[in-house]
């Protein structure tokens, strides 16, 4: 017998996963790839889509759902962690009686600060975030490439640099990955929805070189949707926030991914910044 999820109280939820949600849910889930103190994977059994239930530190990410109700999120971790991996876990009657608040996880043109731009990668050039020599798995050169995958998915051709990317560095999400989601992210603030497009398309046919989490999250960004942290990342640096408190807020984010996704993020706004200039003068 599938485990029953019992309801939650309220849910915040991706709008994208449709006005009718219980039918979504219906078709049943598996327990797989995470089971972490603030967030859940799970993956449909029959599109493979996945599905992270998260508390509300962990937010909303795309194709996912977030209890805000610390001690509601305590219940249904509890309850899923009693699963056994590869056991179907029936979510309806949790999607049918919950509170479903949605959520536009799309990132829009915004009129970004150029003076917290640039401090956040001063900051980052400094090294006053996640130490790269601490992590193996060739961090610290995936990094290095955030400048050239800036130029080339603004104003170039990203294809020749994606190789060296997907897959590369550490984590459930690579590092490369993260960064070419910031790369995107930074894309959709901008308004460049051109080069937005052809660095999708680039991306698309290298998408089996890295895992199922970091595939799920790539496609949503290649669609313009991103997590509620990368919000709250461009955010900062469209209110002029400090740099500290914006590196502050992606090193909370995974050991190492908030701080790639904003290393690839930081460098490609710099790029267009820096081409602005160019063609002002």
């Amino acid at each position: 017998m599938a485990a029953m999820i019992a309801e939650p109280d309220l849910a915040r939820i991706d709008a994208t996963l449709g006005a009718s949600t219980a039918d979504g849910f219906s078709a049943g889930y598996q327990l797989i790839v995470h089971l972490g103190q603030s967030a859940v994977v799970l993956r449909s059994t029959t599109t493979q889509h996945l599905l992270t239930i998260a508390n509300a530190s962990g937010g909303v990410t795309p194709g996912g759902v977030c209890i805000p109700n610390g001690a509601e999120f305590a219940r249904v971790r509890r309850e899923l962690s009693a699963v056994a991996p590869g056991h179907p876990v029936d979510l309806s009657a949790w999607s049918r009686t919950a509170t479903l608040v949605p959520v536009d996880l799309h990132i829009t043109p915004r009129s970004l600060d150029a003076g917290a731009i640039h401090a956040v990668s001063a900051e980052l050039a400094r090294g006053n975030a996640s130490p790269a020599a601490s992590f193996d798995g060739g961090l610290a050169r995936v990094r290095s490439l955030a400048p050239a995958l800036a130029e080339a998915a603004v104003h170039g051709d990203p294809r020749v640099l994606l190789p060296e990317l997907i897959g590369a560095g550490p984590g459930t999400t690579p590092s490369g990955d993260d960064m070419v989601v910031g790369t995107l992210a930074a894309l959709a603030a901008l308004g460049l929805a051109d080069a937005a497009s052809r660095l999708s398309a680039a991306v698309t046919p290298l998408l089996g070189a890295t895992t199922a989490a970091s595939r799920h999250y790539i496609v949503a960004a290649a669609s313009g949707r991103f997590a509620e942290h990368v919000h709250q990342l461009v955010d900062g640096l469209v209110d002029g926030m400090p740099a500290r408190t914006i590196l502050a807020c992606a090193s909370r984010w995974g050991a190492t991914s908030g701080v790639d996704l904003l290393t690839g993020l930081a460098a490609t706004l710099r790029a267009e910044l820096a081409h602005r200039t160019k063609g002002a003068a």
